[in-house]
């Protein structure tokens, strides 16, 4: 299916989407249904690239993805300027910047897969309370959900003192990253990924953590994950038992930021809930080395759904 890429004005906000099967201004097929991707943070597009590519040779539907309000800067070439109202980037502003994506571009009488990874998974959760959404919402797919307590996960006791103490100096030395020449920030960033996760990077990868890297990119990034930190607390029982029969929800016992004790917790107040935890070959981020596999994984259980 056709791939499109673009730049809208989303709650005043300059926001990134990628298209496979359809443009968000394309007309849509009546009574067809849309995927669309909520990404973790970082919200940059290019790392879900390789995986929504996967996911759309396996499966006959639109799939959409949009980058995460203030997390990917436009071209100068097209003219737009990133708000500097600091409430927009929010976990709050971005589950507002989401709902009003959905409200202008998804016509109403098209039925919605949601695919939330990571936080994106917490955004999805949220926008499901809308009850009109809600109904037209087929399945949701979260994948590594930070649905409780992420201020008390592994990864967060040491992101946490970083962020708070050190901020000021990882943008500086974020700023002089940029001013190095394009390939020296290239092979400097493959060797990272080599070193660090001993994987090799492809280039939509690449091409999203150099815009990672950008001081007013990464300062954006941890201003979101500092409010995740604040704001994510109790299992919001009440709220999933409302639409527990759209999730179908995964944890993988190597993950940091959502923890088994997560799965456990939600399996203990929701014992019925759809949950399952995959093999320890899967990672938080998938999207880095195993996007073909969870591409696969999704698609078969998108063609149950739509099976039925």
């Amino acid at each position: 299916m056709a791939y499109k890429e673009g730049w809208v004005l989303v709650n005043g906000i300059p926001t990134h989407v990628l298209t496979w099967g359809c443009w968000i201004d394309d007309p849509k097929p009546d009574g067809k249904s849309i995927i669309l991707c909520i990404s973790g943070n970082p919200g940059v597009t290019p790392f879900y690239k390789r995986f929504l590519c996967a996911l759309n040779k396996q499966l006959d539907m639109p799939i959409w993805i949009l980058s995460h309000a203030g997390h990917e800067l436009p071209p100068m070439s097209i003219n737009m300027k990133m708000p500097k109202n600091n409430k927009l980037f929010t976990l709050s502003g971005q589950i507002q910047h989401k709902a009003a994506f959905i409200k202008k571009y998804i016509p109403e009488d098209q039925n919605i897969y949601f695919i939330g990874h990571s936080v994106g998974a917490k955004i999805v959760s949220e926008l499901l309370k809308n009850e009109n959404l809600c109904k037209r919402t087929k399945k949701c797919y979260l994948v590594f959900p930070t649905l409780e307590r992420i201020a008390e996960t592994p990864n967060a006791k040491f992101f946490i003192p970083l962020a708070t103490y050190f901020t000021p100096t990882i943008l500086f030395f974020a700023w002089i990253f940029s001013c190095f020449p394009n390939m020296l920030r290239s092979i400097l960033v493959k060797t990272f990924f080599i070193v660090a996760r001993r994987i090799k990077i492809d280039e939509t990868c690449l091409e999203a953590a150099l815009h990672l890297i950008l001081p007013a990119v990464l300062k954006k990034v941890f201003f979101l994950a500092m409010d995740e930190m604040d704001t994510i607390k109790e299992l919001e029982i009440q709220a999933l038992n409302e639409f527990k029969d759209k999730l179908k929800i995964y944890f993988t016992p190597t993950d940091n930021w959502a923890p088994l004790s997560h799965y456990e917790s939600l399996k203990a107040a929701m014992p019925d809930i759809d949950a399952t935890v995959l093999s320890e070959q899967f990672q938080h981020a998938f999207v880095l080395d195993m996007p073909e596999e969870t591409a696969t994984l999704l698609s078969e259980e998108i063609k149950k759904e739509q099976a039925k």
